[in-house]
């Protein structure tokens, strides 16, 4: 039985007095890791779409959607060290993150 590609993604909040310019460091680094990561099939981020419907929420500053071909290659990622410096520069920007991780 063939394994389903995953679909990794991340909803960022940032705190009130994040910098301004954080939002475009933080979007050109995720860029940036797609195009030097192998294990990254296609990645998408950016902010919300700003629709409003009561089911919608546009409280996060940043949704990031990232596909891998296996579970495998999502550890790889998980576990590079580009993304953990990654983690480093940015987490103290953030009040907390939301991770879903779909098989597809």
């Amino acid at each position: 039985m063939k394994q389903s590609m995953i679909m990794h993604s991340v909803y960022f909040y940032f705190k009130e007095d994040a910098p301004k310019d954080i939002f475009e460091k933080q979007r050109e680094r995720i860029f940036d890791l797609n195009n030097k990561l192998t294990v990254v099939q296609l990645t998408f981020a950016g902010p919300p779409a700003g629709i409003e419907r009561d089911v919608v929420d546009n409280d996060y500053g940043m949704s990031l959607h990232m596909l891998f071909q296996d579970e495998a290659d999502l550890e790889t990622y998980q576990k590079h060290e580009l993304h953990q410096a990654f983690l480093a520069d940015f987490k103290d920007y953030w009040t907390g993150i939301k991770v879903f991780d779909t098989s597809v």
